[in-house]
């Protein structure tokens, strides 16, 4: 009787047969958690690039800044050529066709207006708002540098950056890089050509 119970919770002779056998637990386990660490894996990769280009692009505008600021790049400069400077400074990583720039000019830091923002609605970048004037010496300039970033790893970007999802109808959701530079012009001397002072 006893023995007939025993017999009743005692596995299977297959089964025991793969309790015994540790041939393969180890691809099994790889299988089980290849997946969960690959997606960290390539969400931590993507969010240090983004964390890269961003330092990149605010580095490129701090420089380019710079020499609008001391008058190397003076009140003729067009919107095309600041582009290119910033361009030159961080083609490595950015397609200059998608750089976005906004340069406002005031006589005081207080009329200076909100830098250009994406719309929160509709989960877009409008740079509708987006303007250029050269600045003249001792005039307070404000810089907005942007640029849509895609994300690869959609599972992160809602978390990253709520407003990715779809950017401009693209295949890839973008996140909105932005850079800012505000500062006051040297006094130097104007140039006769440019904007007129």
């Amino acid at each position: 009787m006893i023995s007939t119970i025993r017999e009743m919770f005692i596995a299977p002779r297959i089964v025991r047969r793969f309790r015994k056998n540790q041939e393969g637990t180890t691809a099994i386990e790889f299988a089980m958690l290849a997946g969960p660490f690959f997606v960290l894996l390539f969400g931590i990769i993507e969010s240090s690039l983004i964390f890269f280009a961003g330092q990149m692009l605010e580095s490129a505008v701090d420089d380019v800044g710079r020499r609008v600021r001391t008058g190397q790049l003076d009140n003729s400069i067009t919107e095309s050529q600041f582009k290119t400077e910033v361009c030159n400074e961080a083609a490595i990583l950015f397609d200059c066709t998608g750089i976005k720039i906004d340069l406002q000019v005031a006589a005081k830091f207080d009329d200076l207006g909100d830098p250009p923002t994406p719309d929160a609605d509709d989960n877009s970048s409008d740079f509708s708002g987006y303007a250029f004037t050269a600045p003249c010496p001792e005039e307070i300039a404000m810089v907005t540098v942007s640029y849509e970033w895609p994300i690869f790893t959609y599972f992160a970007a809602d978390n990253i950056y709520p407003q990715s999802a779809g950017a401009n109808n693209s295949a890839f959701r973008k996140i909105l890089l932005n850079a800012i530079a505000v500062f006051r012009t040297e006094p130097y001397p104007a140039s006769a050509t440019g904007r007129s002072c």
